[in-house]
């Protein structure tokens, strides 16, 4: 018996652009507190509508990202 991939958890959210501007809260114009690098691991704890909270693990800090950069890839199932 094969599993299909609707079993499968959610792909991770990765950064789809160079760099996103961490900010103090869910807006554009709130204090920019560091920037998540492509390269960097962090991790989402909750959202608020199109922004995402996040935790940098290489840097520490803790902040929001805009969701237009930080998302998570659609996995296609075929079965």
């Amino acid at each position: 018996m094969s599993v299909g991939c609707h079993n499968l958890p959610p792909l991770p959210y990765t950064v789809h652009a160079k760099a996103v501007t961490i900010r103090s809260t869910a807006s554009s114009k709130s204090t920019a507190l560091g920037v998540l690098y492509k390269s960097h691991k962090f991790s989402v704890s909750k959202k608020s509508g199109n922004w995402l909270y996040i935790t940098d693990k290489t840097t520490g800090v803790k902040g929001w990202v805009s969701g237009t950069y930080v998302y998570r890839d659609v996995r296609m199932c075929l079965d």
